[in-house]
Protein backbone atom coordinates (compact mmCIF):
# COMPACT_ATOMS: atom_id res chain seq x y z
CA UNK A 1 0.00 0.00 0.00
CA UNK A 2 1.26 3.55 -0.78
CA UNK A 3 -0.55 6.70 0.14
CA UNK A 4 -0.25 9.75 -2.38
CA UNK A 5 -2.29 12.52 -0.61
CA UNK A 6 -6.12 11.22 -0.25
CA UNK A 7 -5.42 8.28 -2.32
CA UNK A 8 -4.28 4.83 -1.33
CA UNK A 9 -2.91 2.81 -3.44
CA UNK A 10 -3.18 -1.11 -3.18
CA UNK A 11 -1.06 -3.46 -4.95
CA UNK A 12 -3.33 -7.41 -3.38
CA UNK A 13 -5.97 -7.70 -6.20
CA UNK A 14 -8.10 -9.72 -3.32
CA UNK A 15 -7.76 -6.92 -1.31
CA UNK A 16 -8.70 -4.35 -4.29
CA UNK A 17 -12.26 -7.17 -4.79
CA UNK A 18 -12.93 -7.08 -0.98
CA UNK A 19 -12.90 -2.79 -1.24
CA UNK A 20 -15.31 -3.10 -4.66
CA UNK A 21 -17.50 -5.64 -3.12
CA UNK A 22 -17.94 -3.13 0.09
CA UNK A 23 -19.01 -0.85 -2.12
CA UNK A 24 -15.90 1.48 -2.50
CA UNK A 25 -15.06 2.81 -5.70
CA UNK A 26 -11.92 2.37 -7.28
CA UNK A 27 -10.23 5.79 -8.21
CA UNK A 28 -8.26 4.34 -11.17
CA UNK A 29 -6.40 0.99 -12.28
CA UNK A 30 -2.92 1.47 -13.90
CA UNK A 31 -0.18 -1.50 -14.88
CA UNK A 32 2.08 -1.98 -12.49
CA UNK A 33 4.90 -0.35 -13.56
CA UNK A 34 7.66 -2.77 -11.33
CA UNK A 35 5.88 -6.11 -12.54
CA UNK A 36 3.80 -6.14 -15.75
CA UNK A 37 1.63 -8.87 -14.75
CA UNK A 38 0.26 -6.70 -12.09
CA UNK A 39 -2.44 -4.03 -11.63
CA UNK A 40 -2.26 -1.74 -8.95
CA UNK A 41 -5.72 -0.22 -7.48
CA UNK A 42 -6.20 3.90 -6.75
CA UNK A 43 -8.83 4.28 -3.93
CA UNK A 44 -9.96 7.41 -2.44
CA UNK A 45 -8.37 6.88 1.23
CA UNK A 46 -10.95 7.18 4.19
CA UNK A 47 -11.24 5.63 7.66
CA UNK A 48 -14.52 3.61 6.10
CA UNK A 49 -11.92 2.17 3.33
CA UNK A 50 -9.41 1.24 6.16
CA UNK A 51 -11.92 -0.21 8.26
CA UNK A 52 -13.09 -2.36 5.48
CA UNK A 53 -9.22 -3.27 5.29
CA UNK A 54 -8.93 -4.28 8.89
CA UNK A 55 -11.90 -6.68 8.22
CA UNK A 56 -10.31 -8.17 5.19
CA UNK A 57 -7.14 -8.85 7.37
CA UNK A 58 -9.73 -10.62 10.09
CA UNK A 59 -11.58 -12.68 7.72
CA UNK A 60 -8.77 -13.44 5.50
CA UNK A 61 -6.82 -15.12 9.01
CA UNK A 62 -10.29 -17.03 9.75
CA UNK A 63 -10.29 -18.69 6.58
CA UNK A 64 -6.59 -19.94 6.89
Amino acid sequence: MIMKNDTLVITQERMAGWLMFNRFHKVDEKPDLKNSNRKIFIFKDSPELRDAMGKYLEFKEIIR
